[in-house]
């Protein structure tokens, strides 16, 4: 019998009933350590939902213990429409003894993390795209959609066995690059669909050596090539990272030596340059050098995939004792309120305050087009969220995605360009 992967093993150990083994494309049925769910600012779903737990006679989450309701999305609302909308799915979860995190706490892939409600050994359903992101701390992440409605009333939900890939990334990067310059160089590299269904396990040398900071940064990405979860193999900093947060077991599995990847792609990062993708798609991926000069109206950095401690470091190293560009709006979101406490402790904001950033509350930000920095027609910006479709921050609009520091450098500026001579 071949080999199992680690999240295989994960499966394995949550499938209903229990397995010793999985077969990928297989189906199993599977109950979840966390059921996270986000608030949505559309009543009339909150409506259709409440009239179909009634038909079904729920009239208690089986998953009740599990679940983590979150406000991440517009959060606070930017208009009475959205406010109408949270404040009736607020209604119908909490009606049912679901306890919601205030819209102040930040960005769910986060916050699950940091409360330690994931971590090694997880299974994790989640209805956003990004859930891949807690792969960083050895969980199974993978987004839910259709399975929504047997997660609420049976507390289970059905998954397909995914085959897994892996990311070798090997050396040490240069000054002025980052785990962001690396990842937006893997998305170019295998493509919006390069890994679709699949997962990929993020290894090597270089991996080795990132703080969690820039761990959850790959993983996020995992969702830009079309993979169902992204994963790391969880290591002393990961263990030293959770630990302390834990409020569940860890379980540490590992991939059975005899395991067969579908495919191993190979990275050496040394002579990596600064990276961009370019409108209109997070694989249209090109060194940052061959944009350079391109005249920018805003520059945000924020989102779950890079709106962390790290990411504030960089950009505020970047800006100290100076100021954003005069035709630039620069917009700074924290992922979370630890994050924002750590940055202000730290100095980064007041920093960024005061060379004219923009600094807001905790959320996703400008990065859904809901509100924090919407873009107008025709507006040029350079991002480090997750995605840059076109219409996605604004209609008409065209969004550069680069790392923090790129981005920091870039705001000083009022055009692309290179972190490197202001650090």
């Amino acid at each position: 019998m071949a080999g199992l992967h680690a999240l295989h093993k994960i499966l394995a150990a949550h499938a209903q009933p229990a397995r010793t083994t999985v077969t990928p494309g297989e189906y199993l049925q599977l109950v979840p350590d966390v059921f996270a769910f986000g608030i949505s600012y559309n009543a009339e779903e909150a409506n259709k939902f409440e009239a179909t737990m009634q038909d079904l006679g729920v009239k208690e989450f089986p998953l009740r213990e599990r679940i983590f309701a979150f406000q991440d999305h517009g959060a606070p609302a930017p208009s009475p429409a959205f406010a109408a909308g949270q404040k009736r799915w607020r209604e119908v979860i909490s009606s049912r003894g679901v306890a919601i995190t205030d819209p102040g706490a930040g960005i769910s892939h986060l916050q699950m993390a940091e409360g330690g409600l994931v971590g090694p050994g997880t299974l994790l359903a989640l209805r956003d795209s990004h859930t891949p992101t807690s792969g960083a701390v050895g969980a199974f992440a993978a987004s839910v959609a259709g399975g929504l409605l047997t997660l609420f009333a049976l507390g289970r939900y059905f998954l397909d066995v995914p085959k897994v890939s892996l990311i070798k990334l090997e050396g040490t990067l240069r000054k002025g690059v980052y785990a962001r310059d690396v990842a937006l160089m893997v998305n170019g590299k295998l493509g919006q669909r390069g890994a679709l269904g699949q997962a990929i396990e993020f290894g090597g040398s270089y991996v080795r050596t990132l703080p969690m900071d820039m761990r959850f940064t790959l993983t996020n990405t995992s969702t830009e090539v079309g993979a169902m979860t992204g994963y790391i193999q969880p290591d002393q900093i990961t263990l030293d990272w959770c630990g302390p947060r834990a409020k569940r077991p860890m379980v540490v599995h590992e991939t059975d030596a005899d395991f067969q990847y579908e495919t191993v792609h190979t990275f050496d990062v040394s002579s990596l340059a600064p990276q961009v993708a370019a409108p209109h798609a997070p694989d249209n991926v090109k060194p940052l050098a061959a944009v350079e000069g391109t005249l920018i109206n805003q520059a945000f950095l924020g989102s779950c995939a890079n709106g962390r401690l790290e990411d504030l470091a960089e950009a505020a190293a970047v800006v100290k004792g100076k100021k954003v560009h005069p035709d630039v709006r620069f917009v700074v979101t924290p992922a979370s309120r630890e994050v924002m406490n750590a940055a202000i402790r730290a100095g980064y904001i007041e920093t960024l305050n005061d060379a004219n950033a923009i600094v807001t509350n905790a959320n996703c930000g400008m990065c859904p087009g809901l509100h924090g920095g919407v873009l107008a027609p025709g507006d040029v910006a350079i991002a480090c969220n997750t995605r840059n479709f076109e219409g996605r921050m604004g209609p008409n609009a065209s969004v550069y995605l680069a790392s923090p520091a790129s981005v920091a450098a870039s705001a000083l500026e009022g055009r692309i360009t290179s972190a490197l001579k202001y650090l």
